[in-house]
């Protein structure tokens, strides 16, 4: 048999590949779990749901892949990128067994293989893409994001806008977006500009500043100016307290150093009387899944209200969490009154105030085992939070990619 002829049978693709994955998506069904939970006592968020757009849906396989990238802490993505760099070694070496090889073809591969995956990676960060988006079942319930950035932070993607901002939270089923730039309000005051008369007919943007005080960084929720943005919180050099009626919110950010966390005084005036559970960015998720015990402790201990932020600096598509408040007939507030009310509402509920709904993802839990094990927790965290729409668009690209491989086999072997 000529040569060609063999090197094309060799390459013939089997639908063995689509009916596995159709097996296994349809055997993980019966097993399904709620994508959301409550970070408190970690049982399935009531009353929240998880909706996904049609264009979500139709690139399923796309946006689960790479939402489930975004849950990942800085361990965990090393501890994937490890586990897939061995299984390409065994993948090439099985290749070698069967077909054999050459050094040129293998550092090609190599190559190839390489340059896919930092694509795939910058895809998911740089590139728009449908977003999964919270809903709520409560009409007086809001979703808050208490920590986020635009391009006036340091440190901030220069293509993110307070307009990018207001874009990026209403996408994720955002009611509330506070902008808590680093030491500037220049993106809470433009992105104030675009706020809806009433609080219920769009994104409300309201201002505060992240800040570092006492060696730890601090959010003033609140906060509008420099005169104001110690009010309530950790003494300014000329010793000034807070009298403002309604008094700012200091939230305590992670990751950072909990030993030196500014407790409030007794009248709750002084010092963060909140804290992150949940931060979105990769080490504010590493230290969330590490040190949860200890800020549920701190929270319980000094009557802390425990929030979620999404340290969104502009990069992504994928939100972690959602801070969310009951607040009777806030639809109908005007922005800065709404502002009142959380702060307000804070201030008095302190530990029972927020609850915090984040997205369902592997947590290793502190076990060194379940972090090596990172690939295969979130593959299969990928097939139990699945909607019944998200399984069939799965299957059906895997019968599309099948057939489309198939038939290119079938004209390859025409020619040969």
């Amino acid at each position: 048999m000529p040569s060609n002829v063999v090197a094309a049978k060799r390459r013939d693709p089997s639908p063995l590949v689509a009916i596995g994955l159709t097996l296994v998506v349809l055997a993980g069904w019966p097993l399904a779990l709620s994508p959301l939970l409550d970070l408190e006592t970690l049982a399935p968020a009531s009353g929240a749901h998880l909706a996904l757009g049609p264009g979500y849906l139709v690139l399923a396989p796309i946006c689960d892949a790479m939402d489930a990238l975004t849950l990942l802490s800085v361990s965990q993505t090393i501890a994937l990128l490890v586990s897939l760099a061995a299984l390409y070694i065994v993948w090439r070496e099985l290749c070698w067994r069967r077909f054999g090889t050459t050094l040129l073809r293998e550092m090609r591969s190599a190559l190839t293989a390489l340059a896919g995956l930092v694509l795939f990676y910058a895809i998911g960060i740089l590139a728009p893409r449908p977003m999964a988006r919270l809903t709520l079942d409560d009409p007086d319930a809001l979703a808050i994001d208490m920590h986020s950035h635009t391009r006036f932070s340091h440190d901030g993607r220069s293509s993110f806008t307070p307009d990018a901002n207001r874009a990026w939270h209403r996408s994720a089923g955002f009611d509330v977006a506070y902008i808590t730039d680093h030491s500037r309000f220049a993106g809470a005051r433009e992105a104030a500009r675009r706020n809806p008369a009433r609080a219920g007919d769009g994104l409300t943007v309201l201002p505060g500043i992240e800040y570092v005080a006492s060696h730890n960084h601090l959010l003033t929720l609140g906060a509008s100016d420099s005169a104001t943005a110690s009010l309530g919180g950790v003494p300014d050099s000329a010793g000034r307290s807070p009298l403002d009626a309604h008094q700012p919110v200091i939230v305590q950010t992670i990751p950072d150093q909990l030993a030196r966390f500014p407790a409030p005084d007794s009248a709750g005036r002084r010092g963060a009387i909140a804290i992150e559970l949940s931060d979105g960015s990769p080490r504010g998720i590493e230290q969330s899944q590490r040190d949860r015990a200890r800020i549920m402790h701190l929270a319980d201990s000094l009557d802390l209200a425990v929030v979620a932020g999404s340290d969104n600096h502009g990069w992504g598509r994928t939100a972690v969490a959602w801070s969310v408040m009951r607040i009777p007939g806030w639809r109908a507030m005007a922005p800065d009154s709404l502002g009142n009310a959380i702060a307000d509402g804070i201030h008095a509920a302190r530990r029972h105030a927020v609850r915090v709904v984040a997205r369902r993802t592997p947590d290793a839990d502190g076990s060194a085992l379940l972090e090596v094990a990172t690939l295969p927790a979130m593959a299969w965290n990928i097939l139990r939070t699945m909607s019944p729409l998200e399984r069939l668009s799965w299957i059906a690209w895997a019968w599309i990619i099948t057939g489309a491989a198939m038939f290119a086999a079938a004209k390859r072997r025409a020619r040969a």
